[in-house]
């Protein structure tokens, strides 16, 4: 009968014998047999030691030998894509969770082999509670989310099983049965009897077993909360909610937030302003720096909002209004109109690009493969790449940036 193990000796795990666990566990089920998972293997103390936090600091992180991070992985199959002319969209909702699943279903079948070899190992929920900081710690790219972490070693305990809901309770022959008044009292009354359960209740000032979870444990309050860091953070590694990105697309607010990039390449000067939905970027108008042109623009200024405004003639413009040190708010009118028009046009596609939810990576990868005959516009572009750059997980700003 296997047990959750959370002390462990100091004996080692051997590498081959890892590896070789490793790799059995990659014959499991898995989509379009893409193997969509990765595996950090931590050993190191002070790896361990970082990723803790993330683990609400449970000690089995820094004292197991071994701690697992089992990742939903995209990024490594859209690698091969783009080297092999062809053109992945993974950037999605639905990738995630194929993926997730086959991150999943590996994470179960190694589990199983490795207390088949007398391991023991803990499955650490906190995973997806904290997915930011160990995308942190672990360096991972977009296209990833970390989705498992097992903490393993050699048992130094022999703690007594955990009580189980009957077999009746969770299976369903032919169609599911509801859940009657009589079938939960019938299957919740041993659990609910247990002594420790009785006295997790006492502790807690709670009358039910249910209580506990819903006001102590699990709250609607933390649920929400981390659900939103969840969303957040798969939105940030690339993978947009819905079909193409249409959430990004629908109902643009009259005002986005805007970063404003300035840097250099080459001997020109470059602004960009990037306006950004959910903080992801949503739309950019960059070129040259010409004050004779209109961008007069204080060098203190790096925020502001692009705001799109409907002429008489039912066309639009966008316009960046900042505030100034004295609290006024300035307006540049039609940024679309202070570049050169061809910077314009190649913005729009890009901007288009943006909004319908392409995995940034991927648009950088798209604009920097572009070669167009003005080497002004190739200049261009190199601009544009570095701008957005900013945006993907672990990067620092452009040196380059004035």
């Amino acid at each position: 009968m296997r047990k959750t193990i959370r002390k462990y000796s100091n004996r080692e795990v051997p590498e081959a014998l890892l590896d070789r666990l490793l790799e059995e566990a990659a014959r499991t089920q898995t989509m379009g047999n893409l193997q969509l998972y990765s595996v950090v293997v931590t050993r190191d103390n002070a790896q361990k030691a970082l990723l803790a936090p993330a683990h609400f600091n449970q000690s089995m992180v820094t004292e197991a030998p071994v701690v697992l991070t089992v990742v939903a992985d995209f990024r490594r199959t859209s690698d091969w894509c783009l080297q092999r002319k062809a053109q992945p969209g993974y950037g999605n909702f639905l990738s995630f969770l194929n993926a997730a699943t086959d991150a999943l279903l590996y994470t179960q079948t190694l589990s199983a082999l490795l207390e088949k070899e007398g391991l023991g190992l803990c499955f650490l929920g906190t995973t997806i509670y904290n997915p930011q900081a160990i995308i942190d710690t672990l360096a991972l790219p977009p296209l990833t989310m970390p989705v498992a972490t097992l903490t393993v070693g050699w048992p130094d305990e022999d703690p007594a099983p955990t009580d189980r809901l009957p077999l009746e309770s969770f299976v369903h022959k032919e169609q599911y049965e509801p859940y009657t008044e009589e079938r939960i009292d019938r299957f919740y009354r041993a659990k609910e009897a247990l002594e420790e359960n009785r006295e997790f209740c006492r502790i807690n000032g709670k009358e039910t077993l249910a209580q506990v979870f819903t006001d102590c444990r699990y709250t609607r309050e933390a649920n929400e909360q981390l659900s939103r860091g969840f969303i957040d953070t798969l939105r940030r590694q690339g993978f947009s909610l819905c079909e193409s990105g249409a959430e990004m697309t629908q109902k643009r607010p009259e005002a986005l937030e805007c970063d404003v990039v300035r840097f250099q390449n080459k001997k020109d000067r470059w602004v960009a302003f990037v306006g950004l939905w959910e903080g992801r970027p949503y739309e950019i108008f960059t070129g040259l720096m010409d004050e004779d042109e209109g961008i007069m623009l204080p060098k203190s200024i790096s925020k502001g909002h692009i705001i799109r405004q409907t002429n008489r003639d039912g066309s639009h413009r966008y316009d960046f209004q900042f505030e100034n040190k004295r609290g006024y708010k300035i307006t540049i009118e039609g940024l679309s109109g202070k570049f050169d028009p061809e910077y314009w046009n190649y913005a729009k596609l890009i901007s288009g690009v943006l909004r319908y939810g392409m995995p940034l990576e991927s648009v950088i990868k798209l604009i920097s493969s572009l070669t167009l005959d003005s080497d002004n516009i190739n200049s261009w572009t190199d601009g544009v790449a570095r701008a957005l750059k900013r945006y993907l997980p672990n990067q620092d700003a452009d040196p380059d940036t004035y």
